[in-house]
């Protein structure tokens, strides 16, 4: 069954703002979507969802027999939101929310054992298309990743070069993160200082890395060895946007194209959901069905910005773009 996304779209955000798991109707039962119950339409799309949803549901007649209500369990409650959200997401094209599991894990990040294989899970979800660039953001997250730094040990040093390597690390939540005594650390470790042990050397060029990522995002200044204060966000100077107020300026043909925010945001959103529901990125263009006049030049720019960009895959390159924008 193929959903068109605006009828999608249409049928979730009264759900979501309206029930959406935050209505309880009887004890352990949470109310995920209510439809009428003579719209046989809705119900069917309804039905379609939770078909494909990766937790139980059940349904019933409301009291009067008007509505019928989808419900999940408490057990399954957060799941359940989480899900329905994502669904939304998807379908507008925006950025694919983190899921109550992944949560989980980022937060054991700072505390485990063994940091490298938490990285590794969370790089090979990122790798499987069901975990965002930048998902590790929450500012007390970062900072207890930072102070952990501390400790020079070898393992969280190669867990954080995975994280940065797959981009999952969001760069402006880190930049505002960042004191001096991150810094003096970094300057500490350099390939002069390389020890003979394997396991130690592993962790220190890691850790030489981890600076030259933070070079390369333009978070710390190479000359000085200190926080860049030059700019604030760390997508805009990589990507190389300039912007003048609300437009982004944009070369397009060897013309300077005054592209407003907005649109460039909208471009960016009809390009991730075409990606989302398996379209090939080098086989998007500006006369694929879905384009309008008012994104035209804006998804001109994010495909050629992106196709200089090698290094990133489109999804990724999508979120640096959209973070880029961001007032």
């Amino acid at each position: 069954m193929r959903i068109d996304d605006k009828r999608l779209l249409a049928f979730l955000g009264p759900q979501l703002r309206d029930f959406g798991g935050k209505v309880e109707i009887d004890p352990d039962l949470w109310v995920l979507l209510a439809v009428e119950t003579a719209d046989e339409e809705s119900n069917e799309l309804a039905r379609w969802l939770l078909a494909g949803a990766r937790f139980p549901s059940g349904s019933g007649p409301s009291e009067d027999d008007r509505w019928t209500l989808y419900y999940v369990n408490t057990v399954d409650r957060a799941e359940a939101v989480h899900w329905l959200d994502e669904t939304s997401k998807v379908a507008s094209g925006q950025i694919r929310p983190t899921s109550p599991a992944q949560r989980t894990l980022i937060r054991e990040l700072a505390r485990s054992g063994m940091p490298h294989r938490v990285a590794k899970e969370l790089a090979e979800q990122h790798a499987r298309g069901k975990l965002s660039a930048g998902s590790v953001q929450e500012p007390d997250v970062m900072r207890a990743l930072l102070d952990r730094l501390h400790f020079r040990e070898p393992l969280f040093y190669s867990a954080l070069q995975t994280l940065l390597n797959d981009h999952l690390i969001d760069m402006i939540a880190l930049h505002r993160q960042l004191i001096a005594e991150d810094l003096s650390l970094e300057d500490e470790i350099g390939p002069g200082a390389l020890s003979r042990d394997p396991f130690l050397k592993t962790g220190q060029i890691a850790a030489v890395e981890i600076r030259n990522v933070l070079i390369r995002f333009h978070i710390i200044n190479p000359l000085d060895q200190g926080t860049n204060t030059v700019s604030t966000n760390p997508y805009q100077a990589y990507m190389e946007i300039i912007r003048e107020g609300g437009r982004i300026m944009a070369p397009i043909d060897g013309n300077t194209i005054a592209l407003p925010r907005q649109s460039f945001v909208d471009a960016i959103h009809a390009t991730r959901r075409n990606l989302y529901w398996g379209s090939a990125f080098s086989k998007l263009d500006s006369h694929a069905p879905w384009m309008r006049e008012e994104i035209a030049y804006s998804f001109r720019f994010i495909k050629q910005r992106l196709e200089s960009r090698r290094d990133l895959s489109p999804i990724d390159g999508l979120y640096m773009l959209e973070r880029a924008v961001e007032d």
